[in-house]
């Protein structure tokens, strides 16, 4: 960003988190925004009872889950959102994964023919 000839990065912004910590500090909805916000997305037009889906990278539905250990359960939860919204690719994004979860992702290509992208916390802050 430039103000009056003046460089300004996300790092001079005040409130935007810097560190891992600084992220999970967050509230639940304003984590979800700054997730989305990060991806590119968008919100979901229904913040609650919102059948699995938080978001929408472009035609994308997203999932963000504000937690550690995020397991086979979420992924087999968000397989349905997906065939729900009449959709083949989603995201779930989590501080991360058990290895269950990717086996899910796995199962769900193999037999459903689904796309699902696990992204880490850490991979979001390290994308510019």
């Amino acid at each position: 960003m430039k103000a009056l000839g003046v460089s300004i990065s996300e790092r001079d912004i005040i409130g935007l988190p810097r560190s891992l910590a600084d992220v999970k500090s967050m509230q639940p909805f304003e984590f979800q925004n700054w997730v989305l916000q990060r991806l590119g997305g968008r919100v979901s037009e229904r913040p609650v009872h919102d059948f699995g889906i938080d978001g929408w990278l472009s035609d994308r539905p997203v999932q963000v889950k504000q937690q550690e250990n995020v397991g086979r359960n979420v992924v087999d939860n968000f397989e349905t959102a997906l065939r729900r919204a009449k959709k083949t690719e989603g995201i779930i994004v989590a501080f991360d994964f058990t290895k269950g979860a990717y086996d899910g992702v796995a199962n769900a290509k193999l037999e459903r023919g689904l796309t699902i992208k696990l992204m880490t916390i850490e991979d979001l802050m390290s994308t510019s």
